[in-house]
């Protein structure tokens, strides 16, 4: 099972792309991917109602957690597809910065250990 690409040197912790295997045509696989299976399953920090039309996951992640590396997590974790689901109105569920810390962190040991 991957865990995280180490071979890849994104200026983000978190970029996406340091989270999923390529396979021989350069495509990810994100099926493969261990931090994408737990995301959806860290726990409920707190909720924020969108204010106005945002469609930005950037600000969106830098007004919940002061940077916008987190966008595609608070994608993933609300099952967002697209952008345009982040407009007025519309309740955003957000898990607490330590607790992805902790699961990057957690991710990292069990790569070493296998």
């Amino acid at each position: 099972m991957f865990y995280i690409n180490n071979y890849l040197k994104p200026n983000d912790k978190y970029d996406l792309a340091k989270f999923m295997d390529f396979d021989a045509e350069w495509s990810f696989d994100m099926f493969s991917s261990y931090l994408l299976y737990q995301i959806p399953q860290l726990p409920l920090a707190g909720t924020y109602v969108i204010r106005k039309e945002m469609n930005r996951p950037d600000m969106l992640s830098y007004n919940l957690y002061g940077d916008t590396q987190y966008w595609w997590i608070l994608m993933w974790y609300n099952h967002f597809l697209k952008p345009q689901d982040i407009k007025s109105g519309v309740t955003v569920r957000y898990p607490s910065l330590s607790s992805i810390e902790t699961l990057y962190m957690n991710a990292s040991l069990q790569q070493k250990v296998n």
